[in-house]
């Protein structure tokens, strides 16, 4: 991605911040540490929207005092033996080129050089952290720990939550990030491609994630979440993940998965019979769900709220299950559906998500129907990402088949 994007986005959150204030932003830890190895790193995604830096221990400060703006960017210094044992550290002209911030320092330094900040005679009155439950129950991350040495130590200096500026950000998707998660999608529609002419009865649910899998390290990418390989009676488990039963003669296999290009998600679900035809019972169902997107999609709109647009989905569900006699009263949906319709999708596969749950513009959204009917071992979800722009809704995801013809015809 181009240095621009992420000076844009830091100027986009500068002019949202209170005067006289200081946001500071950690790019995060590896989880913990065995005896002999680390558990994988995964930057945070706020600090990667600002600085495109996909580092370990870095800190980002942007400053507005009396309405002039700075940025620095503390990154751990060079230590050869570390280099030796783990690989090349950032250098500070490489995080330059990648951020655009000239500030370059130690992140060693850090707690002193901005504890004496907060001592100056220009000492911002504000520090935005991220936060993003209430405070007794948040996990003691470095964003607690640094409120807690504010509130001790600097009291007179006010805590701001920046998550409403990030998710206001964050939400409304550029054409750069738009073609991030089409890449994204690409690498899901040609693993799933590979699965589905490999697919067939006998194969443990765990194979066909491997293929999967598989076929996205080719690409240079990874799963942007556990992934989903649910056959049978499995598939009436939202996140089933332990991916250990072989799959049957005539069991639908549902796969909820994605990848990743440049920390930007994908999110797709497609079921499939495992031996390449649909019984008549699994195709009524499954036309159910696939027409419940469509409803789904004639009412999404920038200014939609996401309950208006479920509650569509269930009304379209209410009639549909009348007619598989599995209900009698509209209020028994929720024994066959029960999540939502959707969620943002970005940065994160759960994306960060407006409290009023209102569409706006450029939003990205997954459309996510299921029916799941436990006493008959069949679960059925359809997932695709939705582009919410002002002129109408474009499917990131339509290439990617999902109608019974074009499943059996294509699993020939």
């Amino acid at each position: 991605m181009n240095t621009s994007f992420f000076v844009n986005n830091r100027n986009n959150f500068a002019q949202q911040m209170e005067d006289n204030s200081t946001a500071v932003f950690f790019s995060g830890k590896a989880p913990r540490q065995s005896a002999d190895q680390e558990y994988e790193f995964s930057v945070d995604r706020n600090f990667f929207y600002l600085t495109g830096i996909n580092k370990e221990n870095m800190i980002l400060l942007i400053n507005k005092i009396a309405g002039k703006v700075t940025e620095e960017l503390f990154i751990p210094p060079v230590n050869e033996m570390f280099e030796k044992w783990f690989g090349i550290l950032l250098r500070k002209e490489e995080a330059v080129e990648i951020s655009g911030i000239k500030t370059i320092q130690n992140s060693n330094e850090f707690n002193v050089l901005f504890a004496k900040r907060l001592c100056s005679a220009d000492r911002p009155d504000n520090v935005y952290i991220l936060s993003h439950i209430i405070d007794i129950s948040e996990s003691y991350d470095e964003y607690r720990k640094l409120a807690s040495i504010i509130r001790k130590q600097f009291p007179t200096v006010k805590l701001l939550n920046y998550l409403d500026i990030v998710t206001s950000l964050r939400g409304s998707k550029s054409e750069e990030e738009i073609k991030e998660i089409k890449t994204a999608i690409s690498y899901t529609k040609d693993a799933l491609e590979f699965v589905m002419k490999n697919l067939k009865p006998g194969k443990f649910e765990y194979q066909v994630k491997a293929d999967f899998e598989y076929q996205l390290m080719l690409r240079g990418s990874s799963p942007s979440f556990k992934t989903i390989g649910a056959s049978g009676k499995n598939a009436v488990i939202l996140h089933y993940i332990d991916l250990l039963n072989k799959i049957e003669d005539g069991n639908l296999i549902l796969l909820d998965l994605g990848a990743l290009s440049n920390n930007y998600a994908s999110d797709i679900t497609r079921t499939y019979p495992a031996n390449g035809k649909f019984t008549q019972r699994q195709k009524d169902i499954y036309n159910i769900v696939l027409e419940a997107q469509d409803v789904a999609f004639d009412k999404m709109h920038v200014g939609a709220f996401e309950a208006e647009v479920n509650d569509a989905v269930k009304a379209h569900f209410a009639r549909g299950l009348k007619t598989l006699k599995l209900i009698k009263d509209d209020s028994d949906v929720e024994k066959y559906y029960y999540h939502g319709i959707g969620h943002p999708l970005g940065l994160d596969v759960h994306d960060l998500r407006r409290r009023d749950k209102i569409m706006q513009a450029n939003n990205v959204y997954t459309v996510e129907p299921g029916l799941y009917i436990k006493e008959e071992g069949i679960g059925i979800r359809i997932e695709d990402d939705i582009w919410v722009t002002k002129d109408g809704n474009i499917n990131l995801s339509k290439d990617i088949i999902k109608t019974i013809n074009d499943i059996e015809n294509f699993m020939k």
